[in-house]
This record gives structure tokens, C-alpha cells and sequence, in this order.
């Protein structure tokens, strides 16, 4: 579970490893539009049971260019149980200490990707990184009104994002709209999942690679449904949107994408009313 994933990816010059965290067991009352005949239709076609659940990858992504190493997410950490925990060890496994991270892009603060920022006691895991957020990600989870009036499925969320605040309080660097995270890495704002929700471009000469975060959760049954939700979604109607909008870029530009709950990375190609990754 530690080893890398259908990876390394090569981007030019830049090397891109997924990092597997863990498998998480999605129910399709996760995506409550799944519990239906074309949701079990899709589960069965995959090989498992109608009723779910479908085991799905959590990810966090090593990226290096050079004696430069940088991390986009960090999975769940403890936080989330058994199962999971595995950043560190495929870290390891490719010689990388958690002291030279310089920097741990987040594109998102949801417990599945900023969790493993942190010790089981609530200290920073990583003790030379800066972490880099969108500014309406980190205004979000630190709004006691937002965190009041969440749904229940986002209420306990907001304990792992303030904690990962408070354990970085003087190495969070904000960001806005598409900015350069690094030479050849952009942030792309992807809104709805979460707020400051965003994904990764790195670019290279004529080599590209998004990272997309969470704009599917399940590729079994989002792909062929891009109108279905999931119950973490802040805003679902945004989301979407912005899932749809991302789908039709990287069909139209042949973006090779991958994300936090993809095995492999692919491209996007339009199939029937939704999509499919090939």
C-alpha cells in the first residue's frame, strides 16, 4: 500500500509520484444519487457489489525537480482511523525525508488530505514546510458562523482543518485565483467541492498534468454522472458546474489529469451525457 501507484509520472523535467495513503470505502449513500438502478448498474459493471461499497484510493502526490521536493496533499494521517497513514512510509520508500518537504501544496482542507499533516498528538508532521492554501479555503474553516451552520457530514471536519492551522500557525502562505506555486506549477481554482477547493497544473514545454483533487470521488460511478454529488460537497450546485467545466477543458485540450481518488492518470474523452478516463 505504500509503493507508488501507476507512477512515477514524468512532466518534462518535473517527476510526479502518488503517494497512496489508503483505500476508503465509499458507499453510494455517499453519493446519494448512486442509490439507485443506474448507480447499482455501475457498481455490478464494475465487479462489485450493487449495494457498494467501492474501495477508493487516497492519494497525496510527490513532486521533484531536481534537489527540489514538494507535496501536494498528505492524506489522512490517524485521523480517520486503521487503514490509512501510509504518506510517510511511501516517502520513505523513495528516500524522502518529511523534514525535506519545502513546501505541501493543499488543495483542499478536508481530514482525507490535510490530516497527515499532523503527529497522533496534533503537532506538525512536517517540520520545514510551508503549507499553501487557497485564501477563501483557509477564511472558510476558520469561520465559527461556517462551521455552525455546516450539514453533519462537514461538521467534524472542521476539527482536523483548525487543528492543521494551529499546528502551522507561521507557515501558511495564502493564495488567490491561478497563482504560480512554483516554476511551472499553477494553482487552478476548482470552487464547490469545498470553498478555496483547488487543483495542480504543472507544466513543462509541451508536457502537462493537472491534478484535479477531489472533482470525482468515484470514477465508477461520477465519470458517467457528472451531476452526481457527494454528501462533503460545501456547495453542490457549484461543484457541479466546475466538475463539468474541468471534464470538458481536459477533453477539449487533451490534459492528461489525475487525482487524490484515481488509481492512474489518463484523459478525458466525452462518452455518451458524461465522460470517460482513458
Amino acid at each position: 500500500m505504500a509503493a507508488p501507484v501507476n507512477g512515477p509520472y514524468r512532466v518534462g523535467a518535473f517527476t510526479v509520484t502518488p503517494l497512496r495513503d489508503g483505500l476508503f470505502p465509499l458507499e453510494p449513500s455517499m453519493i446519494p444519487a448512486a442509490e439507485s438502478q443506474a448507480g447499482q448498474a455501475l457498481l455490478e459493471g464494475a465487479g462489485l457489489p450493487a449495494k457498494g461499497p467501492s474501495p477508493e484510493p487516497v492519494n497525496a502526490f510527490l513532486i521533484r525537480r531536481g534537489e527540489r521536493h514538494w507535496l501536494l496533499d498528505a492524506g489522512c494521517g490517524t485521523v480517520l482511523g486503521s487503514g490509512f497513514d501510509r504518506v510517510t512510509a511511501a516517502l520513505a520508500a523513495e528516500g524522502v525525508r518529511p523534514e525535506q518537504i519545502e513546501t505541501i501544496w493543499l488543495s483542499h482542507l478536508h481530514a482525507d488530505h490535510a490530516g497527515g499533516l499532523l503527529t497522533p498528538d496534533r503537532l506538525a508532521r512536517f517540520a520545514n514546510a510551508e503549507l499553501v492554501l487557497q485564501e477563501r479555503e483557509v477564511a472558510y474553516w476558520s469561520d465559527a458562523a461556517a462551521r455552525a451552520s455546516a450539514p453533519a457530514p462537514l461538521s467534524p471536519m472542521f476539527e482536523t482543518a483548525q487543528a492543521v492551522l494551529a499546528a502551522y500557525p507561521d507557515r501558511i502562505r495564502r493564495v488567490s485565483g491561478e497563482a504560480e506555486l512554483a516554476p511551472g506549477i499553477h494553482a487552478l481554482p476548482l470552487p464547490g467541492h469545498t470553498p478555496g477547493h483547488m487543483g495542480v497544473l504543472i507544466a513543462d514545454g509541451s508536457d502537462g498534468l493537472l491534478i484535479w483533487g477531489d472533482i470525482v470521488h468515484s470514477r465508477i460511478l461520477q465519470m458517467p454522472h457528472p451531476d452526481w454529488t457527494v454528501i462533503w460537497d460545501t456547495d453542490p450546485a457549484e461543484a457541479i458546474t466546475t466538475r463539468r467545466r474541468i471534464l470538458d477543458r481536459a477533453a477539449v485540450d487533451g490534459l492528461r489529469v489525475t487525482g487524490m481518488h484515481l488509481a492512474t492518470s489518463g484523459r478525458i474523452e466525452r462518452a455518451d451525457t458524461g465522460y470517460a478516463l482513458v
